[in-house]
């Protein structure tokens, strides 16, 4: 069972404003819609919004890719996306600035092809991945 984070929120000023939701995939990136068998309420980042706490069931061979992304002055986002197994455990971090991805420390090669097929099934714009190796 994993708790994954669904927030929508902006600021007072709407200068600021974060988004933050989950997908879950299979190793060729097809999504598996699942419904969550537990939502709480939870206290937004920012004041106007909502957001909430899911407890989602993820089978055995899919993941769950949670996506956190924040948009800054200028129109500028930035944001992280992580990809976790069907036991919680943290499987690859990629973070996303000034329309780049940078794959941190993944365990297979499998799952950067996961985190593209989902970049670009979500029509997120990036000119440039980068793997960087730990």
């Amino acid at each position: 069972m994993l708790k994954l984070h669904v927030e929508r929120s902006k600021s007072s000023s709407g200068k600021h404003a974060f988004r933050s939701f989950y997908v879950v995939v299979d190793g060729k990136c097809d999504k598996l819609e699942v419904m969550p068998k537990n939502s709480r309420k939870v206290k937004t980042l920012y004041v106007i919004g909502e957001a909430s706490e899911h407890d989602v069931e993820v089978p055995k061979g899919y993941f769950a890719v949670q996506l956190k992304f924040i948009k800054c002055l200028r129109g500028r986002v930035k944001g992280e996306i992580l990809v976790f197994d069907s036991s919680g455990a943290l499987l690859c971090r990629a973070i996303y600035r000034k329309l780049k991805v940078r794959v941190l420390g993944c365990r297979d090669n499998a799952l950067v092809n996961v985190l593209i097929c989902i970049c670009s099934q979500l029509k997120i714009p990036v000119k440039k991945y980068a793997f960087i190796k730990r």
